[in-house]
């Protein structure tokens, strides 16, 4: 089984472990909570003695060079990447939290524990992507998990002292170059975009058709249209004071000339005797 550090860059989807992303018959999951639940229960309840065993650790204390001792640790912790720096590197941090654990005078099972504990770390930073501080309480609950005696939800491998000094440790450090390790096997997705025949372009609007004029209707009459002709309030109030105007010129000009017959008879009247 490939290790899911193995880096490279990708223009797909990000997969961390594509195995975890496949199903029976090599189907694509479609139940993200049903593969969390899967993988959750294939992982080891405790990480003591899970990828380095008791015979791996007799050979590394075996080994006669730093070479031969990280091959070994390349072994254990299924390191299958290709020769370069990213395999360097990863042999070189589980490499030198080996040596932690031997200048602390750590039991077997505190060094194997310890070990699978960073690769766990490891692992889910670059599956999650996470940043420092949810690595760093990830961490702590692995740590703490292997350090408190509460059966069956702890298991007390490491005394207080151990946990302090692993803390000191791996915050100086693994997370003080947190950003590299993320940076060497974080996965990345580029996407190249170019537009270069021009048939792949969208061809051009086509112009408006004219219509012709025994299309035409009158506005008026078009239902869709009658709330912009009819009339506001302020042109039906002008409307009704015209027509009351209207109506009351006659009556005002039939009593002006009432008032005016008399005058005219008087004026007329010497006119007579005349």
């Amino acid at each position: 089984q490939r290790s899911p550090l193995q880096p490279h860059t990708t223009n797909t989807k990000l997969v961390t472990n594509p195995l975890r992303a496949m199903g029976r018959n090599n189907q694509p999951r479609d139940d993200p909570e049903g593969d969390a639940k899967i993988a959750l229960a294939k992982k080891p309840l405790f990480l003591y003695f899970t990828d380095v065993t008791e015979e791996d650790l007799a050979r590394l204390a075996a080994a006669p060079t730093k070479t031969d001792a990280k091959r070994i640790l390349q072994e254990c912790m299924k390191i299958d990447t290709a020769k370069g720096f990213r395999t360097e590197i990863l042999a070189d941090m589980h490499y030198h939290n080996y040596s932690f654990c031997v200048s602390r005078g750590f039991t077997n099972a505190k060094i194997s524990t310890f070990l699978s504990i960073m690769k766990a770390v490891l692992e889910e930073a670059l599956e999650k992507r996470q940043e420092v501080e949810e690595s760093f309480d990830f961490y702590k609950q692995l740590l703490l998990k292997h350090g408190l005696e509460r059966p069956p939800w702890s298991y007390g491998i490491f005394t207080f002292e151990d946990v302090k000094a692993s803390m000191d440790y791996v915050h100086n450090t693994f997370f003080r170059h947190y950003r590299l390790y993320m940076y060497t096997y974080m996965r990345h997705c580029n996407l190249h975009f170019a537009t270069e025949a021009p048939s792949l372009v969208a061809p051009l609007v086509l112009p408006p058709t004219p219509l012709h004029w025994s299309e035409e209707v009158d506005p008026k009459l078009q239902p869709e249209l009658a709330s912009l002709f009819k009339p506001s309030d302020v042109d039906i109030a002008e409307a009704e004071l015209r027509r009351l105007r209207g109506e009351a010129t006659p009556e005002e000009g039939e009593a002006e000339g009432e008032s005016k017959q008399p005058g005219e008879g008087a004026e007329s009247k010497p006119k007579e005797q005349d």
